[in-house]
């Protein structure tokens, strides 16, 4: 599997951050600078809608100034009047000039009319008077059409302006749309880059605390994931070299037990055969001690090299699909004789059909369970079983009409090598029944757990199905 190594998570937090900031603020120095250009062509726009206003109406001032004062000067044959209109046409002329410096042709065109007209009634000092009426009319009008197409380029302009603005409004509402979705994709894309290797390494880990050992730590992420990784590598494998060593040292020390101990029951047997002479009643009740003795510890020494088995060479779980009230009417079968021993009465409630858990774990557990109950179980009593499933957990239960357990022994009796007091006539038990029944139990994320019984014991395994993955 090629590892693909990204950068740490403070890496991508920031860069995100960056990203996700910078994706708006280059949007808003767009909208900023179309802003000031818009701004701009408004002003522009403004000033030379204040230009154009102020020549249209210095030129009709103007005009009904000539006219005035050219028709008065023809009347009164006065030289001060004749200047006053020369003035006022000077002032309509230079009007017309600004006006013609526009880039508007339609304006351009106006003013050359009225110029020409102009200098007509400004140099024709000879025109007759229908003559000078006639162009004084053409002047007016003149005037009145640059004014009307004056108004209408001021529109023209001012709606410009606004489709103008109308662009870049949904201009602005796209870039932030795209600006939420750019920040959504990325808060997406960055989860799922962490979200993945982390969903992988909480697997992991939840595997290595079930037991399960050298795992392949490889992982595709962040860097600072990868050296986690790394890290719990090691841990795993320290784990299982010392999981190793500390079995090594359970099957070490139990067999080294296992030779003098045979050696002193082989003694006893001889004491206790009379092999060497006689025996005395004190000594006989001696030998008996030594006898049972040794083979109780001895007992306890092939129990603790099942426990030591249980506990390292049964940490991985093989899952399947079985009916738990058949294996339990198979394992009562299998332990016919020592149930029959006390002539107990078994009843078995519930059906939970099929479930799905590690079988042989579970058969282990019931064995303990049964076995624990049975010696504890009164001659010719009941022992009672019931199955049951609530909603994704499967129970069951196993109670006798023992003696019970005392609420301060509640905690101790999962503890390994600890066990209660014996039934009469019966040795005592290794105390690794119940501890590999609750290990197994753990071992499958369920537990093993003592309820409140009015009478004896009762112990209940439960355990969560989980799904079988092809």
């Amino acid at each position: 599997m090629t590892m693909i190594r990204l950068p740490s998570f403070r890496s991508l937090l920031v860069a995100g951050f960056f990203i996700v900031a910078g994706i708006p603020s280059f949007a808003l120095i767009q909208l900023r600078e179309e802003l000031e250009s818009a701004g701009a062509a408004e002003r522009q726009h403004q000033q030379l809608s204040r230009q154009w206003q102020d020549a249209a109406r210095i030129s009709r001032e103007q005009a009904v100034q000539f006219e005035r004062m050219s028709r008065q000067s023809l009347i009164l044959k006065d030289a001060a009047l004749q200047r006053m209109a020369t003035a006022a046409g000077e002032e309509l002329r230079q009007a017309q000039l600004a006006l013609l410096q526009s880039h508007e042709q339609n304006l351009q065109a106006g003013a050359r009319a009225i110029l020409s007209i102009q200098s007509q009634l400004q140099a024709g000092s000879g025109l007759g008077a229908a003559q000078r009426d006639r162009l004084f009319r053409q002047l007016d009008q003149g005037l009145e059409q640059q004014t009307q197409r004056m108004s209408a380029l001021l529109a023209q302009r001012q709606a410009e302006w606004q489709r103008t603005l109308e662009g870049m409004r949904e201009k602005a509402d796209k870039r932030a749309r795209l600006s939420v979705t750019a920040a959504l994709i990325l808060a997406l894309l960055i989860a799922v880059l962490l979200s993945r290797p982390l969903r992988r390494l909480q697997g992991k880990i939840a595997r290595m605390s079930d037991g399960s050992r050298r795992q392949d730590w490889t992982l595709s992420g962040p860097s600072d994931l990868q050296r986690l990784a790394g890290e719990l590598s090691r841990l795993d494998q320290r784990l299982s070299t010392l999981e190793e060593q500390k079995g090594q040292f359970f099957r070490h020390v139990s067999h080294e037990l296992k030779t003098p101990l045979a050696a002193i029951n082989e003694a006893a047997s001889l004491l206790h055969e009379e092999v060497a002479g006689g025996l005395n009643a004190q000594q006989h009740e001696i030998v008996a001690i030594l006898l049972s003795s040794a083979s109780s510890l001895r007992g306890r020494v092939d129990a603790l090299l099942r426990y030591d088995a249980g506990q390292w060479l049964s940490h991985e779980l093989t899952l399947r699909t079985f009916s738990l009230a058949a294996l339990v009417q198979e394992r009562l079968q299998a332990l016919s004789v020592i149930l029959q021993a006390k002539q107990l009465r078994i009843v078995v409630h519930g059906d939970p059909g099929a479930v799905t858990g590690d079988r042989s774990k579970v058969e282990t557990i019931i064995d303990n369970l049964l076995v624990n109950a049975s010696r504890y179980s009164p001659q010719a009593g009941e022992l009672s079983i019931r199955l049951g499933r609530d909603r994704e957990w499967v129970w069951l239960e196993v109670a006798d009409q023992g003696p019970g357990i005392a609420a301060a022994q509640a905690d101790m009796i999962f503890e390994p090598f600890w066990s209660g007091e014996a039934p009469r006539g019966e040795s005592p038990g290794s105390g690794l029944g119940l501890t590999m029944a609750r290990g197994f139990a753990q071992l499958m994320r369920g537990d093993v757990t003592l309820q409140a019984s009015a009478g004896g014991a009762c112990f209940r395994l439960s355990w969560p199905e989980p799904e079988i993955t092809a």
